[in-house]
């Protein structure tokens, strides 16, 4: 599976930068522009088990699929793995710095021959998730600052 992984200081408490994420899933297109949807399907707070539902458009292919956090550990790290839609793993690291966060986001990810075949080819893919992730984690940083 191919591995998307990168990090970025964030000046904001390792809680907060936690919280952010976690408890507030519905708010992951405000800061990872390619996911069109996120919205939960179980109640808060945000838990072993918890589910939401994603939208995410891949260079303009609509995939639609479930996230269920499989890992949690306040508030140090998130697992979430996708239950329908990508095969794929977000796993986030909130590591304290003397001034702030550093987050770190692995992203696992398989994607089907049919999503393949409706795009360019994988490395163009590939690519594009890594360029997706660093305009998501600047962007999320930018939020947290305001």
């Amino acid at each position: 599976m191919p591995v998307v992984e990168q990090f970025i200081d964030i000046p904001a408490p390792v809680e907060a930068v936690f919280a952010f994420i976690a408890d507030s899933p519905e708010r992951q297109p405000e800061w990872w522009r390619q996911f069109d949807l996120q919205e939960r399907v179980t109640p808060p707070p945000t838990r072993l088990g918890s589910v939401s539902h994603y939208i995410y458009n891949m260079l303009g292919v609509t995939i639609k699929g479930e996230h269920e956090v499989v890992g949690i550990n306040r508030p140090e790290y998130l697992h979430v793995k996708t239950t329908s839609g990508i095969d794929s793993a977000f796993e986030f690291f909130f590591t304290p710095q003397a001034d702030g966060t550093r987050l770190t986001v692995r992203v696992d990810y398989k994607l089907p021959g049919s999503v393949i075949g409706q795009l360019l080819n994988r490395v163009i893919i590939e690519q594009q998730n890594e360029t997706a992730l660093r305009d998501a984690l600047d962007t999320l940083k930018a939020l947290l600052n305001q």
